[in-house]
């Protein structure tokens, strides 16, 4: 999948990825914008955006929260050079993560660090272009609902993961996971834990 730029009538570069803009290419700051501000209040310091793609959206979250600190999640690494350069401003406010697999998450410090901080974690589908699946699966384990991070989840709790097959492409929710955690062999009041939080999303 070949990633293009075109300049548009206010001078700023819109990334193409196989003939798919990644942003508007008419008005991208003001769509950029509008995303942001659908968002309502961030609640946390922190926030981890799935897809960088044109990068009109980081642009317009850190212009709007100016104290707010964002990581990136990409896989298409030749958006980056172009996003640095068309906000230098950014460069060191926004981190980007580069991951060409979906278990990479789970690799090193970043995974930990989005668990500690309690990271608020965002998605821009409009940026999403032809990974569409890629970067579901990615937002699926970033906010934990994919088995793989359920499981990295239910390694603290003693859960056997294997009480129960789930689905490996379904985003899961508390409901799923009981089953699996009534059947795990953990103490009683580990299960009540699960018990309410299932009884809250009724």
């Amino acid at each position: 999948m070949s990633i293009t730029f075109s300049e548009n009538h206010e001078s700023s570069l819109v990334a193409f990825e196989s003939g798919e803009s990644l942003a508007s290419l008419r008005d991208p700051r003001g769509e950029a914008l509008k995303w942001v501000y659908s968002l309502g209040a961030i609640p946390t310091s922190h926030v981890v955006v799935v897809g960088l793609g044109s990068g009109f959206h980081i642009a317009a979250l850190a212009d709007v929260d100016p104290g707010l600190k964002i990581s990136v999640v990409e896989s298409r690494e030749s958006l980056i050079p172009v996003f640095r350069s068309q906000f230098p401003e950014l460069q060191d406010r926004v981190e980007i993560i580069v991951i060409q697999n979906v278990q990479d998450i789970y690799k090193g410090e970043f995974f930990q660090e989005i668990l500690d901080n309690r990271s608020y974690v965002l998605s821009f589908k409009e940026c999403w272009g032809q990974n569409v699946q890629f970067f579901s699966e990615v937002f699926a384990g970033l906010t934990g609902r994919s088995v793989e991070s359920v499981k990295y989840h239910f390694e603290e709790f003693s859960i056997n993961m294997k009480a129960l097959y789930l689905e490996q492409n379904k985003l899961l929710s508390i409901k799923d996971v009981i089953p699996v955690v009534e059947a795990s062999v953990v103490p009683e009041n580990k299960k009540q834990i699960f018990r309410i939080l299932g009884e809250l999303v009724k």
